[in-house]
């Protein structure tokens, strides 16, 4: 026998469009044999014109035989339960056309499936509002590593989930307590003409959130693949590169690179990466070793080291917030105060102990040097830099 499972895409206070559409559906041939919260599934049956009704038990299905009884003796036959939603059909051929008798009887029993909701809802707001905060706090502890590693997708993501559960049980108490008003006045719940629409509006949200999700997923799997650790330092190239080297403001000729691993080079590498708010990453780093030259106090072979980073941000507003979230972690590093320095080259230019770090429009060129050659040596190629990528542009 042929058989068909369907995602249940509307709700489960949409009753009446509920009750259509699995009409619609025994009318396309289609008749319900079970059901749970998510899924609905189908035979192949001759199409019939039947009429599908709920009711809702606080109990299960099963502990109410003399309901079951009463209904199976007016015509109507239980099919499939969703949840505290039992659904019953009429025989083909019968003229009744409404479960409820009795429209002020529908309204309580509504109602229990309203206070079910609203129980429910207190305690979703609840781990909702502490789940906010998390999200809020993940948010807030490494402002760099948002910008830099996309850190701050799944707090958001957190949020808008907690949120938009949060909307649609509202919108359900609404809807809820709307049929109620209804059912007091002693109106009977009308079949739901639309419920195409409605159907097919849920399916569509439904399948965008999922493929959203989907390729959210995948985005952060690809970044975080398990990558060789040799291969996690790749060797600095041979070209120009965009970010200033210690070549570029001290006297190479005696530099000979260093390592303290002979096998990975931790000291000596270069790499590209790209986030959504930051789209194009360079970092290289340099460990160098300067033949018969000390440290200053004596303390063995003078080996300078050099981090060099450009990032190019997404536009100028998110480039300036990068660039003074950088200044606090500098800050809070302990590599000394951050001083305003002035600049034609860049519209904004700090110096601290050790790190430079420049802006000019959504560029940010920044630099740790630990070494003997000046700060104004290490901007004046950074003001070089940025002149090259001018004209190149």
């Amino acid at each position: 026998m042929k058989t068909k499972k369907k995602i249940l895409w509307l709700d489960l206070w949409q009753i009446a469009e509920q009750e259509a559409w699995l009409s619609d559906m025994a009318a396309k041939g289609w008749e319900l044999s079970k059901m749970n919260r998510l899924t609905a599934h189908f035979k192949k049956a001759a199409p019939q014109t039947v009429t599908f009704k709920t009711d809702i038990f606080k109990e299960p299905i099963n502990q109410n035989p003399d309901q079951l009884e009463q209904y199976e003796q007016a015509g109507w036959k239980y099919i499939a339960s969703r949840g505290p939603l039992h659904f019953f059909r009429n025989n083909p051929d019968s003229s009744v056309k409404d479960i409820h008798t009795d429209p002020i009887h529908q309204a309580e029993t509504i109602n229990q499936l309203k206070r079910t909701l609203k129980v429910r809802a207190y305690g979703i707001l609840l781990i909702s509002l502490i789940g906010i905060a998390l999200a809020v706090f993940m948010l807030t502890l490494d402002p760099v590593r948002n910008y830099l590693n996309d850190e701050f997708l799944f707090p958001v993501i957190q949020i808008f989930i907690f949120v938009g559960i949060n909307f649609i049980i509202l919108k359900g108490l609404i809807h809820l307590n709307k049929i109620i008003k209804m059912l007091h006045s002693n109106k009977r719940i009308q079949p739901a003409t639309e419920f195409r629409k409605k159907y097919l509006l849920n399916k569509i949200i439904g399948i965008s959130l999922l493929t959203f999700f989907a390729v959210v997923f995948i985005y952060e799997i690809s970044k975080s693949g398990n990558t060789p650790l040799a291969k996690s330092f790749p060797p600095v190239p041979k070209e120009e590169l965009p970010v200033v080297k210690m070549e570029d403001f001290s006297d190479s000729n005696f530099h000979k690179p260093y390592s303290y691993e002979e096998n990975i080079n931790r000291d000596n590498f270069y790499f590209v990466n790209s986030s959504i708010l930051v789209t194009e990453q360079y970092e290289l780093n340099q460990l160098v070793e300067v033949e018969g030259e000390k440290w200053e106090d004596g303390s063995g072979p003078y080996r300078p080291s050099l981090t060099s980073r450009q990032y190019i941000v997404l536009n100028e507003v998110l480039a300036k917030r990068l660039f003074h979230h950088l200044i606090d972690r500098e800050e809070e590093l302990h590599r000394g105060e951050a001083t305003l320095n002035n600049s034609t080259a860049f519209d904004e230019l700090v110096v601290l102990e050790n790190s430079i770090l420049s802006r000019k429009d959504h560029i940010i060129y920044y630099v740790t040097y630990y070494g003997k050659e000046p700060n104004e040596k290490i901007i004046s190629a950074m003001e070089r830099k940025i002149s090259e990528k001018k004209q190149r542009s």
